[in-house]
């Protein structure tokens, strides 16, 4: 299995961002303050919009902050005639501070650099889209649901959170969210066969280029943000598109020592908790996060109990190269049925469930290893390499509404509905699954003059 994704557009750029004063006012008798304005760009003259700016005064530690715009754009007023320090913080990037006096009232330019390069490329590599700034340039519609809106909206599954994005169709089957039927853009959603589902630019599907139904979905708990992609970019990650493509996306580890847990309980034997810890130990980043999901159906004999593990090693080897190492497990015990009502079963008790003996065993595991290497300001080159196991048991007494049950009258003991109470006509539907592939990327940024600018990506 071979799969091409797309890396974050910020990180083949040169290791520096600038930052450009575009004016800085004099000062003159009399005058009791002189604004400052600047703006946060990236070599390729994008604004790096959230970069927190602070104007120190270094006679009493008075201090005034702002925060970049969307355009990387700040300003903010000071009094004249002191001695003042900048400092100047952004994600991925290490914090700077210079300190200047009131005859530098000319200009001033602020070089910040990044923090290890290839770390930061290998766990952005997973994007499907780069930097908010840089969404625009995607071919097609990308939609990114952001960690904020996750947390605030307190979803209880992937349902939910999909159904923020336009053109998603989302159809539920037992409540929890175990077995996905999404449909984009009017597409039948059943199995969602026809949508590929990536975590971290990786195929979470055990079957892409055979039978792409799904019978396995992580918990939402295990993700950070979601990426949802539409037209003509999403032929470049994989078969199964013609929906389009799905990511979701896994936490980094947290340069200082981070730890939450989250419980919910409620009726009908409800339980929902998770565990996320995570840290960075020298050169070495750290996470790992644990959901338990478990309660009864709205319908006799449907019960389900799932337990999930994910964990992520970021090693910095240097400046130039990393490595991102990433396993998961997920287990489900259900005692669901495939089947739904007749006519005539829902007439005589609309929550009814006459299959008693449906039972649904899986198991996963999946391993990811990924090298970044930046070659030189403008190439970098991904090598992800990965392998998953699925195992799915689904033992039934009925696949179709013609099966009341399966093998009825062909079996001795099998005679009429009645005989449900035993194993009457109950089959299994046993299967295993085997994935692994490699996905190299190579990603180079070049331009001619100052107006022409582009990206070449290429891989297998």
């Amino acid at each position: 299995m071979k799969f091409r994704s797309a890396i974050l557009r910020r990180v083949g750029l040169p290791a520096t961002i600038i930052l450009l004063f575009i004016s800085f006012g004099s000062t003159v008798p009399g005058q009791k303050a002189a604004r400052i304005s600047g703006q946060v760009v990236d070599p390729n003259g994008h604004g790096v919009a959230g970069a927190v700016v602070r104007l120190v005064r270094t006679s009493d530690a008075g201090r005034l902050q702002t925060t970049t715009d969307e355009s990387g754009k700040f300003s903010f007023e000071r009094p004249a005639a002191e001695f003042y320090g900048i400092s100047v913080k952004a994600d991925s990037f290490a914090d700077s501070y210079k300190e200047f006096g009131p005859d530098q009232a000319d200009s001033i330019g602020i070089v910040v650099s990044p923090s290890p390069l290839a770390a930061d490329v290998s766990v952005t590599a997973s994007y499907l889209a780069g930097s908010r700034e840089s969404l625009d340039e995607v071919p097609g519609s990308v939609e990114r649901i952001d960690r904020e809106t996750l947390t605030n909206a307190r979803v209880f599954n992937f349902s939910e959170a999909l159904r923020k994005v336009a053109g998603v169709n989302i159809r539920d089957e037992e409540g929890f969210g175990l077995r996905p039927n999404i449909g984009i853009r009017g597409l039948n959603p059943t199995r969602s066969s026809k949508v590929l589902l990536l975590e971290d630019g990786l195929p979470i599907s055990y079957a892409p280029y055979g039978d792409n139904a799904s019978y396995y979905h992580p918990p939402i708990e295990r993700f950070e943000s979601i990426e949802v992609l539409k037209g003509s970019g999403q032929i470049a990650y994989g078969p199964q598109t013609v929906g389009g493509v799905i990511n979701y996306l896994t936490p980094n580890p947290t340069e200082k020592p981070t730890f939450t847990v989250k419980l919910a309980g409620g009726n009908r034997s409800f339980f929902n908790g998770s565990f996320l810890g995570s840290g960075t130990i020298g050169k070495t980043g750290l996470m790992a996060s644990f959901a338990r999901k478990q309660g009864d159906g709205s319908r006799p004999f449907i019960n389900s109990k799932l337990n999930d593990l994910s964990t992520k090693v970021v090693q910095t080897i240097n400046d130039g190269n990393s490595l991102t190492f990433k396993f998961s497990y997920y287990g489900e015990d259900s005692n669901v049925t495939y089947s739904g009502l007749t006519e005539a079963e829902y007439a005589a008790d609309r929550r009814g469930n006459i299959f008693k003996n449906d039972f649904f065993y899986g198991d996963r595991f999946g391993t990811s290893l990924s090298h970044a290497s930046v070659l030189s300001s403008r190439a970098v080159l991904v090598t992800s390499g990965y392998a998953n196991f699925f195992k799915r048991h689904w033992w039934r007494q009925s696949s179709n509404s013609g099966q009341r049950p399966s093998r009825l009258n062909v079996d001795p003991d099998c005679l009429s509905l009645n005989d449900l109470n035993t194993t009457c006509g109950n089959e299994g539907r046993l299967r295993k699954y085997e994935t692994y592939g490699i996905s190299p990327r190579f990603t180079l940024n070049y331009a001619a003059g100052t107006t022409f600018r582009g990206e070449l990506q290429t891989g297998f």
